[in-house]
C-alpha cells in the first residue's frame, strides 16, 4: 500500500507543470529613490497578480514630481488578473510588440 501511495505522489508531482515566471510591467508614481521591492509589495497588496518568480519592470513616472514619503500611486487602468498574467511573456524575454525608439533631450544650455 505504501508503494502505491508513493507512486501516486510521484505521478501527481510529474503532472504539475513547473511554475514559470512572467515579465510584467507597471507604471507608478512614487518619490525618487523608492525601492522597487516596496513598489512591488504595494502592487501585490493592491491586488495585482504578481508571483515571486515574476520579473517586474516598474516605470516610476512621477519620481521627480512626488514629494518624499508620499504614498505610491498605481497608474494601471485595471488590476492584473491571473488570466492577464498567464498571457504575459515569459520572464527573461522582452515583451513582443515593443519596438526600438529614440528620443532627444532638450538641453538649450548646451547649444550655446
Amino acid at each position: 500500500m505504501a508503494g502505491l501511495i508513493d507512486r501516486i505522489a510521484r505521478l501527481e508531482a510529474a503532472a504539475v507543470p513547473p511554475s514559470t515566471g512572467k515579465y510584467l510591467t507597471f507604471q507608478v508614481e512614487a518619490s525618487q529613490g523608492t525601492p522597487t521591492g516596496d513598489i512591488v509589495t504595494f502592487l501585490r497588496d493592491r491586488g495585482h497578480a504578481i508571483h515571486s518568480e515574476d520579473q517586474v519592470f516598474v516605470m516610476n513616472l512621477g519620481a521627480h514630481l512626488v514629494a518624499t514619503g508620499a504614498p505610491i500611486r498605481d497608474l494601471s487602468p485595471d488590476l492584473l488578473t491571473e488570466k492577464d498574467r498567464a498571457a504575459a511573456p515569459p520572464a527573461g524575454r522582452w515583451p513582443m510588440g515593443c519596438e526600438r525608439f529614440t528620443f532627444k533631450l532638450d538641453s538649450p544650455g548646451l547649444n550655446a
